[in-house]
């Protein structure tokens, strides 16, 4: 006698706006389950119980959380806790799937929540793979092996032919920084094609390290049209860059797992360009922590943060989760690596590696080639400051043992 394999279930975690009433709460929250997955809201003819069991969404957990209580950094404060377990059957191998099944929120059972958080069972996992090169890539390809890697952004950002971009890429590469990338407001224009552009800003970097001995890797941004990505990676990387970024929250998660998946043999940037859209309303869209675990799923080997220490700042606890879903263990995937950027200046440098450890990239933009002495000065002022946080990290004792 044959048996169906065992169900397998990604569980989601929201934060939701429900009735005060237990009874009513979960009548909403049973009616998202079964919307989200059999789609209805009423009984109609054709749905079994072995469809139920086998494909219908359930409520495994609804609470009130408590005041002052954070889920996966995000407040929960007057919120009901709901986790719901989705077969992942019902998914395919689309991330666009996994968004539409846990997000779509169809109208007729529809309720007011946030997305927080994605426990991702292995099975789902493996038919992913996530990153391909992780922490591990980037220090190879910006030849770091124990601290914090210094990033730059080449400012201005974009308006301007390969060869006047290569003489600011020249200037970021005097500043003595480890990679450097393009701002992800260009990306493959007609007055600055890829191709074209990293051969130029390559060159740049080359003559640069003649004179220094010191060669930063680039990283270029090839967000394009989907059919295009993977042939515009693959000519970034021929023309000698060591990494290619693209924006996955506008260009789709799907996107970003085709050009993992493409054998491109170097890192891909996630710039989370479009994150306020997705995080910033209160009881709707994602939490950030959940943004971060959704990247690495799709195979980004690093991904973009903000901080406390942006213009808009970040809530710690928030912050806190966003870094360990980059790191944490995750179904057998490896850590992509956490970029903290967003008006980043040398002083705020001791609080990342505190935070963040040696295993982060550190985005500095303006306060490198906006320096009043010149980018080499703000260039020199980081790497003091990065040197200085890990000399702190090495005098700090370790805590001792707790006691058993």
């Amino acid at each position: 006698m044959s048996h169906a394999p065992a169900r397998v279930d990604l569980l989601a975690t929201y934060l939701a706006r429900l009735p005060s009433s237990q009874t009513a709460a979960r009548s909403l929250a049973d009616g998202f389950a079964l919307g989200q997955s059999l789609g209805t809201w009423r009984p109609v003819p054709g749905i079994t119980q072995e469809m139920r069991d086998r494909h219908g969404a359930s409520v495994t957990e609804l609470r009130r959380a408590s005041d002052g209580e954070s889920v996966a950094g995000e407040d929960a404060t007057g919120s009901w806790v709901l986790r719901v377990a989705f077969p992942i059957s019902n998914l395919g191998r689309s991330l666009a799937m996994l968004l539409t099944t846990t997000m779509g929120n169809d109208p007729s059972t529809s309720i007011a929540m946030r997305l927080v958080d994605l426990d991702i069972p292995a099975d789902y996992a493996r038919a992913h793979r996530g990153p391909r090169f992780g922490v591990r890539g980037w220090r190879t390809a910006a030849g770091v092996v124990d601290r914090p890697i210094l990033l730059n952004m080449i400012k201005p950002c974009t308006g301007y032919a390969p060869e006047v971009g290569a003489t600011f890429v020249a200037h970021s590469a005097l500043a003595g920084v480890d990679l450097i990338k393009d701002d992800e407001l260009l990306a493959d224009p007609e007055f600055s094609e890829v191709e074209a552009r990293t051969r130029a800003y390559v060159a740049a970097i080359d003559g640069v390290a003649a004179r220094t001995g010191q060669r930063p890797g680039y990283i270029a941004h090839v967000t394009t049209r989907p059919a295009r990505l993977v042939a515009a990676a693959q000519a970034a990387v021929a023309a000698g860059a060591v990494g290619v970024m693209v924006t996955p929250l506008t260009l789709g998660l799907d996107s970003l797992a085709e050009l993992s998946e493409a054998g491109l043999g170097v890192p891909i940037f996630a710039h989370t360009a479009g994150i306020e859209y997705m995080t910033g309303a209160g009881i709707s869209g994602f939490g950030v922590a959940a943004i971060a675990r959704l990247l690495r799923l799709a195979g980004a080997d690093a991904i973009l943060l903000s901080s406390p220490h942006a213009p808009r700042p970040m809530r710690e606890a928030t912050y806190r989760a966003a870094l360990a879903a980059t790191s944490d263990p995750m179904a057998g995937l490896i850590e992509s690596m956490a970029v903290i950027g967003g008006g980043i200046t040398a002083a705020h440098v001791p609080a990342i590696v505190a935070a963040a450890g040696p295993d982060a990239m550190i985005a500095v933009g303006g306060a490198i080639q906006g320096h009043p002495d010149g980018p080499e000065a703000g260039g020199r002022e980081v790497r003091a400051a990065i040197a200085a946080a890990m000399r702190a990290r090495a005098d700090t004792p370790a805590l001792p043992p707790v006691a058993g």
